[in-house]
């Protein structure tokens, strides 16, 4: 697998196909930060820390391990430590700016359709399931919840979706 080979590369410091890793692990770091953040510029940032954390403890991933499911487990936890930083410091409305900068995906709304549910996990099992295509016992294992509860959350969170699409 190529991905193990860049892996084998970063543990001896050579970076020089990073670029290409990052192309291939990406989208379900990006997914899953913007699913429990529900904002585009701290999705990137929690892209930017879970790949330094991934590089500063290389030697602890062990080889053939799913490397999609380690890099999503780092960027949840990243997520939600942000999460809950930001929720004990931020009051009233959210705060949205733009700094004119593209982003890394086109989210094509997701940013505005998540938006609607304002449970964090809620979003983030419609993430993992719809965008990302995790099946529904890895979304349990990944997020450490018995597979009922990530069902019956995930259908809660389409139901209201679908309500919120009716009235507009």
């Amino acid at each position: 697998m190529e991905i193990e080979k860049y892996i084998s590369e970063f543990k001896l410091k050579d970076y020089k196909n990073f670029k290409e890793f990052y192309n291939l692990t990406s989208k379900p770091i990006y997914f899953t930060a913007l699913g429990i953040l529900g904002e585009r510029s701290m999705a990137e940032d929690i892209m930017q820390d879970t790949y330094k954390s991934f590089l500063e403890n290389i030697d602890s991933y062990e080889q053939n391990t799913n490397i999609f499911g380690y890099l999503t487990v780092i960027a949840r936890n990243k997520s939600y430590n942000m999460y809950n930083k930001n929720k004990r410091t931020v009051s009233g409305d959210d705060i949205f700016y733009d700094i004119g900068e593209e982003a890394v995906y086109d989210d094509g709304g997701v940013e505005e359709i998540l938006s609607h549910l304002k449970d964090a996990v809620d979003r983030e099992i419609v993430v993992y399931h719809v965008l990302l295509d995790y099946k529904f016992s890895e979304i349990a294992h990944i997020m450490k919840k018995p597979l009922g509860t990530v069902l019956w959350k995930y259908n809660r969170a389409m139901k209201k979706l679908r309500e919120e699409v009716e009235r507009q």
